[in-house]
């Protein structure tokens, strides 16, 4: 057995390696956060984009309502017929 503790590579053992090695680990360390940066972006955008949907959503909805107005659901309409001095009339809603 060899009593070397620290084998390094032959690329980064000169100065000049160390600051290669420095210059690469700052570009890994730089994407890194970009890519953090653009997902949160990514993240916020998405997020708008739905929040946004749902707005919409939301006001279509109450613009329909708003015009269409709520129906009630007691059962189906019935109409009372009475007899006039024409004919039949239909006077109104029965209960």
């Amino acid at each position: 057995m060899t009593e070397t503790h620290h084998t390094q590579s032959a690329i980064f053992s000169g100065g000049a390696g160390r600051v290669l090695r420095d210059i690469l680990a700052a570009i890994i360390a730089l994407a890194f956060v970009g890519a953090m940066v653009f997902l949160a972006v990514m993240l916020t955008a998405v997020f708008l984009i739905v929040a946004g949907a749902a707005l919409v959503t939301f006001g279509v909805y109450w613009l329909w309502m708003k015009v269409r107005g709520r129906r009630k659901a007691s059962g189906p309409e019935v109409l009372v017929a009475t007899r006039g001095p024409d004919g039949w009339t239909v006077d109104g809603l029965g209960s």
